[in-house]
């Protein structure tokens, strides 16, 4: 089955009925399938061709939403792409994927144009709406124009759907190879553990460039769910549009329920009709949890999924009592279990890294074999959390494996932004790590030490890496040190920084411990903090 069936399977079962609000419109399922034919064909029409790579990187929008039916119809796959980042990171994605296409809008297509410079597989870069940026093709009254494509591409249970690049231990992205299988089976596993769930209204900001994200966009024509998307993120528009549509359910990321909580006019608004949260991406700290539901009364439980499962491995049923610390139980379809170091598994209540198999399981790490060999072995994919089930099957995340940081449900590598730092001509060496924070759960900070007789600021620092990663990436803080520590081998000790530095975004102006606690030059000015 292709996942565009998803959208006319959508209108088959519920007919005609206003299934986006954006702005100031509404639009109803009818019109959001006829746009994205219309775009289908303007991209055919561009030369878009089955298995032809398509990148988009525009904020949330009902054109973005089209792209993705637009582009499975044609049997085409789609690159969707975080609208944060830089030249430098979109085109490294540009050689790795051989993308021929690019679908963007007017403020950042100069961007995009900087990236693909040189790149002799970029055939041309659309743009939906007016823009002056040189070397680009606006499309607007193209779509406006074009007769609906009809064809539904009927692919191969492996024919890749979607790429999606998530940061690896390696430094760079990895492309997470997903089929129409994939993700047919991960809206079915997901559909079947909601079973009962009707009249759906939603708002969201969850980025379409994330499998969270997605998962939401394509369960909403599964569910007929009415949805106002937002663009991005914004406090105060939730809370309007919780009032306005009477939403019932939410899906977040615990930095949003941190927000919500923390919106000093929250009691100017009804929000009596919200009654089920679903929180992902990211762990959510219990005190976050129990205060959201005394607060909003209503329910709030977490579950698990990565992209390599396209989002789908864990949840809870709608009946389903929540346990504290648990993910929920393997979604129907699915298997999970705790090996050890050895591949062994191990009994319940045992610590060890989750592993999962089922149908929703990716197909790879796009030009990477031995990532996928190291990632599925024997069919588990190894999802790189260290945890337990218990003897009733729940899952419990307790760690994780991999040297990643998840700051507001982004993975986001540490070598990568190492490379960024090492960049520069004061640095001898550098290591990024994770710390709490309220906000977005983790956020980054940067211990370096200094070449002999050079200087460097964190302010100097921040704004140099600025030309390397997007400033989501940025370190918040950053550590001037002696020295690193480091393992008898000289590997550096990560977590040793970790626990050193624990409370140091909570309390930047206390005394950091050693080594060169009394350095006066070891951390700069916490009013530099960017996020």
């Amino acid at each position: 089955m292709n996942i565009a069936q998803l959208s006319l399977d959508n209108i088959q079962e519920y007919g005609e009925y206003v299934a986006l609000w954006f702005d100031d419109r509404s639009i109803t399922n009818v019109e959001q399938y006829h746009h994205s034919s219309k775009l289908a064909r303007m991209l055919q029409t561009h030369g878009v061709a089955p298995g032809d790579r398509v990148i988009v990187m525009m904020l949330n929008s009902p054109d973005v939403m089209a792209a993705f039916t637009a582009t499975w119809k044609l049997g085409a796959v789609i690159i969707p792409v975080t609208p944060m980042w830089t030249a430098r990171e979109v085109r490294y994605l540009m050689e790795d994927s051989h993308a021929s296409m690019v679908l963007t809008s007017p403020e950042l297509a100069a961007r995009l144009v900087e990236a693909a410079e040189g790149i002799e597989t970029i055939r041309e870069i659309l743009v939906i709406g007016p823009t002056e940026t040189p070397g680009v093709t606006e499309i607007a009254d193209e779509i406006d124009s074009a007769e609906p494509y009809t064809p539904m591409f009927a692919p191969a249970p492996d024919d890749m759907a979607m790429l999606l690049y998530t940061s690896g231990t390696t430094g760079d992205p990895k492309g997470v190879i997903l089929s129409h299988e994939n993700l047919v089976a991960s809206i079915d596993m997901v559909h079947r553990n909601l079973a009962g769930i009707k009249d759906v209204r939603t708002v969201s900001s969850l980025p379409l460039s994330h499998i969270y994200g997605v998962l939401v966009m394509n369960m909403g024509f599964r569910l007929g769910t009415r949805i106002r998307i937002l663009r991005a993120w914004d406090t105060q528009a939730v809370f309007e549009a919780i009032q306005e549509l009477q939403v019932n359910r939410l899906s977040v990321v615990p930095t949003m329920l941190t927000y919500m909580l923390n919106f000093p006019d929250r009691d100017r608004y009804d929000v009596s009709s919200l009654t089920n949260v679903g929180s992902g991406g990211a762990p959510i700290p219990e005190a976050v949890r129990v205060e959201f539901e005394r607060v909003f009364d209503c329910t709030v439980k977490q579950g698990y999924g990565l992209s390599e499962t396209a989002a789908a491995l864990s949840g809870y049923r709608p009946d389903e009592p929540y346990r504290v610390g648990s993910v929920g139980r393997p979604l129907p379809g699915i298997d999970a279990c705790v090996l050890d170091n050895e591949n062994r598994p191990l009994a319940p209540g045992e610590s060890g890294e989750i592993c999962a198999r089922g149908p929703q399981t990716m197909r790879g790490y796009l030009n990477k074999q031995q990532a996928t060999r190291e990632a599925i072995i024997d069919g588990w994919l190894h999802t790189g959390d260290i945890g337990h089930i218990d003897a009733d099957g729940y899952i419990y995340i307790t760690d994780r494996k991999k040297d990643l940081i998840i700051k507001g449900a982004e993975n986001i590598s540490p070598k990568e932004i190492e490379e960024g730092i090492y960049a520069h001509p004061a640095i001898s060496e550098a290591a990024v790590f994770g710390v709490a924070d309220e906000r977005f759960g983790e956020d980054l900070v940067a211990a370096v030490v200094l070449r002999h007789g050079a200087s460097a600021t964190e302010t100097e620092l921040q704004s140099h890496l600025s030309g390397y990663v997007t400033k989501f990436k940025i370190p918040a803080r950053v550590v001037f040190l002696d020295e690193l520590p480091k393992n008898n081998t000289g590997k550096i000790q990560k977590r040793s920084l970790r626990d050193q530095f624990a409370d140091l975004l909570r309390n930047p102006a206390g005394r950091l411990g050693e080594p060169g606690a009394s350095n006066p030059r070891q951390v700069g000015s916490s009013d530099d903090r960017q996020n």
